[in-house]
């Protein structure tokens, strides 16, 4: 006699119970990614209810030591790990020998003011297009031994790389490693920052010994994930510590072996909700700290209309309009990269990095 087929009620609830215990499996033994998996739910009830479960699941994994063995496999791929430089160390501040003024009115420091709701300078206020060479490289690259540039970052650093590749690719006395990173972001969990974004960095200077870090950053900061638990609403005091914290430690890690920081303004974007010149505020602050060891490029300087403005379009020489930024106002097409990959061009023939062409 032929066995009578399960109702569909009943694999429905069969498979309900699969994926139960595969959800209770996942959060006792990987209680980090179940972390991350609540963090980057949409703020408001949905990263309540997630966290209402990934917090006892974890606290238990934890108890009861259920994460042991992904743990020990971790160690034994970082044991396994290439030997890397330590990180790079900030120069002092320098103190100035002006005796301080007293008034109630002075003006707060520029890192006073990322901890305020003032609004913060824009970058078009702190660069300059033709700001002077800051520090004499050790070497000129040429054809034999080529400036080694590490080129990282986010999407943006993605389109941005190909013109690198495209314009300074001609060159025999360069050679451009991407590292650009699809969904990337400092405040974005999906990456462990001090066990996978960190160790990455150290595995890139290690194996590419860059003379020059190249980076642009900046389109996954605004989406107001949490970490640890703390959400990093954009523009909040607590979003700004944490983007300072990382992009000091970042500029560490890319400067263990001695590479200097080239560190493009996140370009303006069309939607208003990018906090673009708040975001800049921070990598001027930065790198500003970093002295001699690190240079802001301000990519509006290109990418921007005379004003420094966002614009969607730009003329080329016959009057012509060419597209320049993509559909959602974030990315920019290929003339913006190559534009940019002229304006790094630019800067290293003036820093001394390389001879201009002949």
């Amino acid at each position: 006699m032929r066995e009578q087929d399960p109702s569909p009620r009943r694999r429905a609830a069969r498979l309900l119970g699969i994926l139960t215990l595969v959800l209770v499996g996942a959060s006792l033994l990987a209680p980090d990614t179940v972390d991350t998996w609540a963090d980057t739910r949409d703020a408001g009830w949905e990263r309540a209810t997630t966290r209402a479960w990934a917090d006892p699941m974890g606290e238990l994994s934890r108890r009861l030591s259920l994460d042991a063995p992904l743990r020990y496999v971790e160690d034994l791929l970082d044991r396994a790990a290439p030997a890397v430089a330590d990180p790079a160390v900030r120069p002092a501040p320098v103190t100035s020998s002006t005796p301080e003024a007293t008034s109630n009115s002075q003006a707060p420091s520029s890192s006073e003011a990322l901890l305020t709701n003032e609004a913060p300078p824009t970058s078009q206020d702190r660069l300059a297009s033709d700001a002077p060479p800051i520090t004499r490289p050790p070497r000129v690259g040429d054809a034999e031994q080529p400036l080694r540039i590490l080129a990282v970052g986010d999407s943006l650093m993605l389109d941005l790389q190909y013109g690198l590749e495209r314009v300074l690719g001609q060159r025999s006395d360069v050679r451009v490693v991407g590292k650009g990173a699809l969904g990337f972001g400092f405040t974005v969990p999906h990456w462990d920052w001090d066990d996978d974004v960190l160790v990455d960095y150290d595995r890139l200077v290690a194996d590419v010994s860059p003379d020059v870090v190249v980076v642009m950053i900046g389109a996954n900061e605004f989406e107001g994930h949490a970490i640890e638990g703390l959400d990093l609403v954009p523009g909040s005091r607590q979003w700004r510590e944490i983007l300072a914290l990382r992009a000091d430690e970042a500029i560490a890690h890319w400067r263990a072996g001695g590479a200097h920081v080239y560190w493009w303004t996140t370009p303006r974007m069309r939607d208003a909700r990018y906090l673009t010149d708040d975001l800049n505020a921070i990598w001027i602050e930065t790198t500003d700290a970093w002295g001699a060891g690190a240079t802001m490029l301000e990519s509006m300087a290109v990418l921007g209309d005379n004003d420094g403005s966002y614009r969607e379009v730009l003329r080329d020489e016959t009057g012509a309009e060419v597209p320049l930024r993509k559909e959602h106002g974030v990315h920019f097409h290929e003339v913006g990269a190559d534009l940019l990959a002229r304006q790094l061009e630019d800067r290293l023939v003036g820093d001394g990095w390389v001879a201009p062409r002949s």
